[in-house]
């Protein structure tokens, strides 16, 4: 099998469409005869790739532009290079492998499903906007085998009418290699975190994150838990506000804004949390499709708290590998946490779960080899 893995996502930008595309890219490369990857090109890309175990072809063009140079160039190259299948990480990349198939210059077109991009149309309501939602609808009829990474995610796709046989859920995954547990006692001494509670949230601080209803549930738990921490990891736009939010709720001196910390400093504060928590919210277009970062955290055997949210619920097995609540509920998140301080050994079992399920299924390995099964049965 010979592939083009096409994304306007890809590495050295961060992110989570980017690690997806990665993480398949180098996966796939241990399975079949050539994988080629065909990306934007950035700032410190020629290193990146130049470290890699499969090619990469790069334009010089913005990600969300990439389809039109290559409705001249994919059809020309995978003629050359003898491609049969092309994995397209965004539906909106799709255009040139219709034609290159049309041309008989490829077999299968494949095309993930992540949530957001099925959901936001440029346009709005407007007739452009109606235009726009019917071309979506007519490439994604085109492609052979759909991969949303949700429950949540395939059913967006069942409601754009696309054939329900021809949809797989491929959740996303984690690597355990970067994610594990790890002693922190040193750590936390350092930041006079022994013998407390910590709570945990790493993401972006935007409004949807929900990072506002921790905030709100720690005014009840303050009252309940001797002893407790929030930490904070990340940066964003809403960051002054939140701090703002917790002193106006009188729980600043509980609360640790860390800031952005590098990749390869996560594991360390995956490992100070007693438990994870990001109970996001539901703002469309804007939605979580799944939450790798509750892996991250089940990978380092902590249990993990989420909300009903997108597709959360994919990401966290509710009542084994965590538990899911109602989104801005900061009284049902509050339950949530002091039910997991009060009985630790279900914390414990949660975390267990969690990792056990990391190593076993939700790892990029096995995601991968299973991607790769799915595109054998195309055959």
């Amino acid at each position: 099998m010979r592939l083009f893995f096409v994304t306007q996502d890809f590495p050295p930008e961060t992110g989570g469409i980017q690690t997806y595309s990665f993480e398949h890219a180098k996966g796939l490369a241990k399975h079949v005869e050539q994988v080629t990857v065909i990306a934007p090109d950035k700032p410190g890309a020629k290193a990146f790739d130049a470290k890699q175990h499969f090619d990469t072809k790069r334009l010089s063009i913005l990600n969300t532009l990439l389809f039109l140079p290559l409705l001249f160039k994919l059809p020309v190259w995978a003629k050359k290079m003898k491609i049969d299948t092309v994995v397209h990480a965004q539906w909106q990349t799709m255009l040139p492998s219709i034609m290159a198939k049309k041309l008989g210059r490829i077999d299968q077109i494949v095309v993930a499903a992540h949530a957001r991009e099925l959901l936001f149309n440029p346009f709005g309501d407007s007739f452009l906007g109606g235009i726009y939602q019917k071309y979506m609808r007519w490439l994604l009829s085109k492609a052979d085998l759909l991969l949303p990474v949700s429950d949540y995610t395939k059913d967006l796709l069942i409601n754009l009418g696309v054939d329900e046989a021809k949809i797989e859920v491929l959740i996303n995954g984690t690597d355990p290699t970067q994610f594990y547990p790890l002693d922190v006692s040193e750590q936390k001494k350092a930041m006079e975190l022994e013998n407390k509670f910590v709570i945990l949230t790493v993401t972006r601080m935007v409004e949807r994150k929900g990072i506002d209803t921790v905030i709100e549930a720690l005014s009840v738990l303050k009252d309940q838990i001797p002893e407790f921490a929030y930490l904070v990891v990340g940066d964003g736009p809403d960051r002054s506000k939140l701090e703002q939010l917790a002193r106006t709720k009188k729980v600043d001196k509980l609360v640790t804004f860390c800031g952005k910390v590098p990749y390869d400093e996560l594991n360390t504060y995956y490992n100070l949390g007693d438990v994870f928590v990001m109970p996001s919210k539901t703002a469309t277009p804007d939605v979580e499709g799944f939450g790798i970062v509750f892996l991250e955290a089940n990978a380092c055997a902590k249990p993990v708290i989420g909300t009903y949210s997108g597709g959360i619920p994919s990401a966290i097995i509710h009542e084994k590998t965590g538990l899911l609540v109602e989104e801005n509920n900061p009284k049902e998140l509050s339950q949530a946490i002091l039910r997991l301080y009060k009985n630790q050994e279900l914390a414990k079992e949660y975390g267990t779960q969690g990792l056990l399920r990391i190593k076993e299924e939700a790892n990029w390995d096995a995601l991968s080899t299973q991607l790769y099964h799915h595109l054998q049965q195309l055959k």
